[in-house]
């Protein structure tokens, strides 16, 4: 089985709400990582050099989903309210990723 490094990452409420507003095309875990080689995904990320889905925790997994969530509900929300939705957002973000 291959190893994987642990990389410590800080997601910023700031980056989660440009991403969910559409200003940026990354998501907010993207910002933190090499954008040109790997894609974060919902249950994943992917590595463009090694070709190869690398599974992230529950906690990655389930901040993805509710960040997804937020992007579709975002049209029909004020920026005030999405941004305090980010700021919670930030507080259950993964601290880690593997790459």
């Amino acid at each position: 089985m291959k190893s994987y490094d642990i990389v410590n990452i800080k997601v910023s409420a700031d980056d989660i709400f440009e991403y969910v507003v559409r200003n940026s095309n990354f998501c907010p875990i993207e910002v933190k990582i090499d954008k040109e080689r790997y894609a974060a995904y919902d249950p994943f990320i992917y590595d463009s050099v090694e070709k190869e889905m690398i599974e992230q925790d529950e906690v990655y997994e389930s901040f993805c989903k509710q960040v997804s969530k937020l992007r579709e509900n975002a049209l029909e929300m004020s920026g005030d309210e999405i941004y305090r939705i980010c700021i919670e957002l930030e507080e259950i973000s993964p601290k880690t990723v593997k790459l």
